[in-house]
């Protein structure tokens, strides 16, 4: 009996012991106070608009000045194209009316001179007025203006010829260029330069001058160098026809288009 008596005292005490521990931490965990929560602030982003990248837009506007800049050159040169045709129109004219002033000069002439030289014998008055002599003096006025109407034809026909043997130049001019250009890296679409070429009549180039440039020194240089290679072209041996035409002229020199 005093035995199971021993059992029973510790098991108590150490049940008793437990449960003291189970209060003491029930107690603490309620007394651990309390955490404020604050609210997390919601943070709004504006969406903005990306504007257009600064670089691309200066190009276009330096495609569309050029492009402006083009059609006004393009504009201006067949204004002076009408303008001379005028002029040229104009001289013919002139010619013309200078022509019939000389002709109606040199008729008044011939017939003061006749009639200061014909007797004054009225048979002879009527035979210097006679049918033959009205017809003669007709003839030449004929064969005058006859004369004036082919030389104003030859003179057309030359004009004519003329620029047909420049296009055939101007072409010749043309295929040597693009066939010493040597297309850089950087070079794109688009991309266009006007040069000024200076020429002797020999048809050596003595001067290449970037006039308006495409923006690319690159594609600038290998266009001066596509025409300083050809070194020499040829050209008419017509002094008259190489200093309207040749002695100086301007390459747009646009690689999908190259005009002269």
């Amino acid at each position: 009996m005093d035995r199971s008596t021993s059992y029973i005292l510790p098991s108590f005490l150490a049940a008793a012991f437990h449960a003291l521990v189970i209060v003491a931490l029930l107690l603490n965990w309620q007394r651990t106070p309390e955490v404020d929560v604050t609210p997390v602030e919601k943070y709004y982003i504006d969406a903005a608009i990306v504007s257009e990248n600064p670089y691309k837009a200066k190009a276009r506007k330096v495609a569309a000045a050029r492009e402006k800049s083009r059609q006004q050159r393009i504009a201006a040169e067949k204004q002076a194209a009408a303008q001379r045709a005028r002029e040229a129109q104009a001289r013919k004219e002139k010619a013309r009316e200078q022509e019939a002033a000389r002709e109606a000069a040199e008729a008044a002439a011939k017939k003061k001179q006749v009639e200061q030289t014909a007797p004054d014998t009225a048979p002879a008055q009527d035979e210097a007025s006679s049918p033959d002599s009205i017809d003669e003096t007709e003839r030449v006025r004929m064969e005058q203006s006859l004369a004036l109407a082919v030389m104003d034809e030859q003179e057309y026909r030359r004009a004519v010829t003329d620029d047909e043997k420049a296009m055939a130049y101007v072409a010749q001019i043309r295929k040597e260029i693009v066939q010493n250009w040597s297309r850089p890296p950087s070079a794109r679409n688009g991309m266009q330069a006007l040069l000024k070429v200076h020429l002797v009549p020999t048809g050596e180039v003595v001067d290449v001058a970037v006039i308006e440039s495409s923006g690319n020194d690159a594609f600038d240089r290998s266009a001066t160098q596509a025409v300083e290679k050809a070194r020499r072209f040829t050209v008419p041996t017509d002094s008259r026809q190489f200093e309207r035409n040749f002695r100086e002229f301007e390459v747009l020199f646009r690689p999908e288009d190259l005009r002269l």
